[in-house]
């Protein structure tokens, strides 16, 4: 060639195999530092099948606000749906603390993104996905449409939103996505307006004050006056009780919804007496139980003056109405005739004048639950007494042991537990991946 340069031979297929592999192309990537620590987040609530404890719960809440914005947007997102999908399948003590910690605004945080995203058409799986997570939660926590009301900033503008944007598509994730979304409209449109909403200024007023009555109580307040001193303190809050303010709002809106304005005094009377109920010195265990979410506000305002008192109230009362009953009795008195024939004829005085000595009145009653005693008695005192043990006494012949039928088992198997629901792992796996 007139350039006399060297023609370049061209490389062969494992030639350039062996670069790429001395490149470190096929090398594993590296991981970084939030990938781990994502990994690690998500391996501790799968080890607990998805599921939060009590214990866990400050910690993972910690977790989610301090570390987890550091490992990216679209990790924060998916660790955040992954976290209230695993509260929806907790304890119901983990989502009643889950409440108290200001869970709600996390859940309406998560919501709003999800919406927002599927309203601009934006990965549609991974919001749909979100959306699904946050519905799960709100269907499994004790809320009311009275707390809905207090949260509705955070939770019923982005729900409002959800549902209308269900409503407008009719593609598959939108059909998913309607029948929780429906589920939990069916059952806040039940029940009655919250205090909040009510239109008469009267009838706001009157519920307001019901709803700070039924407050008190909670708390352990026996409704001092603004002007008088208030007889028992405030129980400090416990991280697995619900705010006495949403409780008092739920029970207060359950027992409009069964008066009305038609009965108000019948609601108003029903409201001091639970007042007076909760806020007695006895019935701590009773405020525990209804800020804890074991008796629900239905359940409370179902029970009357007598299964409200506590324990040692309701026996006297018991025994006081038992008592009162047996001297009620009107007991038909038989005399003493001395004939020989009766009954009672040994009570008779045969020496008394029978003509001018007053009769004798006795209850047959009362005389034959005496004279059982006195057989009971003299049946006890005939009993021959066994003599004391001795050493030569003690032992005792050897019971030969039943024979045992090997063809029994000793346990007998139960069925298993349910199993998981599949919708919401299926949530979870896509939220646990990278």
């Amino acid at each position: 060639d007139g350039g006399g340069e060297e023609l370049k031979r061209t490389k062969t297929h494992e030639e350039e195999f062996d670069e790429l592999f001395e490149d470190g192309y096929f090398d594993e990537p590296v991981e970084t530092p939030e990938e781990s620590a994502r990994k690690e987040f998500v391996s501790s609530l799968s080890e607990n099948g998805f599921r939060v404890t009590e214990e866990e719960l400050l910690d993972l809440l910690s977790s989610l606000k301090d570390k987890v914005p550091s490992w990216g947007v679209a990790v924060e997102r998916r660790c955040l749906g992954l976290f209230l999908g695993c509260i929806a399948r907790s304890t119901r003590a983990c989502r009643i603390a889950f409440v108290a910690q200001d869970g709600l605004k996390l859940i309406g945080q998560v919501l709003k993104e999800a919406v927002a995203r599927l309203e601009a058409n934006e990965n549609r799986e991974e919001a749909g996905m979100l959306a699904l997570a946050c519905l799960a939660c709100l269907k499994a926590l004790p809320l009311g449409r009275a707390s809905l009301w207090e949260h509705r900033q955070s939770i019923g503008k982005p729900f409002d939103g959800l549902h209308k944007w269900c409503a407008s598509q009719k593609s598959a994730l939108a059909a998913e996505l309607r029948a929780p979304t429906l589920e939990l409209c069916a059952r806040w449109r039940r029940q009655p307006k919250p205090a909040a909403q009510e239109q008469s200024p009267e009838d706001k007023a009157m519920r307001r004050r019901v709803v700070d009555l039924i407050s008190q109580g909670l708390s352990g307040l026996g409704g001092a006056s603004p002007t008088s001193p208030q007889k028992s303190p405030v129980p400090l809050p416990s991280p697995a009780q619900l705010p006495n303010n949403l409780v008092a709002a739920e029970v207060e809106n359950l027992l409009w919804g069964h008066y009305g304005r038609a009965k108000a005094h019948d609601y108003r009377h029903h409201a001091r007496m639970l007042r007076t109920n909760l806020s007695n010195a006895g019935n701590a265990e009773l405020r525990a139980r209804v800020l804890s979410g074991e008796l629900k506000p239905e359940e409370l305002v179902s029970m009357d003056s007598n299964a409200l008192a506590p324990e040692g109230m309701r026996k006297r009362r018991q025994e006081a109405q038992e008592k009162a009953m047996k001297e009620s009795i009107v007991e038909e008195l038989v005399p003493l005739r001395g004939d020989g024939v009766s009954d009672n004829d040994h009570f008779f005085d045969r020496g008394a004048d029978q003509n001018t000595a007053p009769a004798v009145w006795v209850s047959p009653s009362k005389e034959k639950n005496r004279e059982e005693k006195e057989k009971k008695e003299q049946e006890a005192a005939a009993l021959p007494m066994l003599p004391p043990p001795t050493p030569f006494t003690m032992t005792m012949a050897p019971v030969a042991p039943a024979p045992v039928d090997v063809s029994t088992v000793e346990i007998m198997p139960t069925p298993g537990p349910d199993d998981d629901d599949e919708d919401e792992l299926s949530v979870l796996r896509f939220l646990s991946a990278a």
